[in-house]
């Protein structure tokens, strides 16, 4: 009875729009067209059997964001593609060849640029591995990037 209760409650219907309203701006803001209809639909969906609004949001929400797969988080280096990365790597490169013949300060920045200019490198290498391992996936998906050996010291 008491749980009844809560979900007729205003302030649970509130959340819910609360919610509804943050999530439907993400999916925007991604630019997400097939999460905000799958949203929708499960919302319509849900409150046509629950007959009960904040109810059938909260089955929306639940269909798009752990069903479906709407919230999403992206990490590391899976936004920046391969060249972009070799771009920077010879812009680094490059850098580096300017500052031959100094010493001091100088040194030490260009010694750092060298640094960079490696790490990019190697990055843009695993990031055409994983693109190349993602070519055989059969989902289509980018895959796992393959993780270097360690170094032996």
């Amino acid at each position: 009875m008491k749980f009844e209760k809560i979900l007729k409650s205003k302030y649970f219907y509130y959340l819910a729009v609360f919610l509804m309203v943050t999530n439907v701006m993400g999916y925007v803001t991604m630019q997400s067209l097939e999460c905000v209809l799958v949203f929708g639909a499960a919302a319509y969906a849900g409150t046509q059997y629950t007959r009960n609004n904040a109810l059938g949001i909260f089955i929306g929400l639940f269909v798009a964001n752990i069903l479906f797969g709407c919230g999403r988080v992206r990490e590391g280096l899976a936004d920046k593609s391969s060249t972009q990365l070799a771009k920077k790597a010879a812009a680094t490169a490059k850098t580096e060849e300017r500052c031959k013949g100094l010493s001091g300060a100088s040194l030490k920045k260009c010694q750092a640029a060298k640094v960079k200019s490696t790490v990019l490198a190697k990055a843009a290498d695993v990031a055409d591995k994983a693109d190349k391992a993602g070519a055989g996936n059969k989902k289509g998906g980018k895959g796992k990037a393959p993780v270097p050996p360690k170094k032996k010291k």
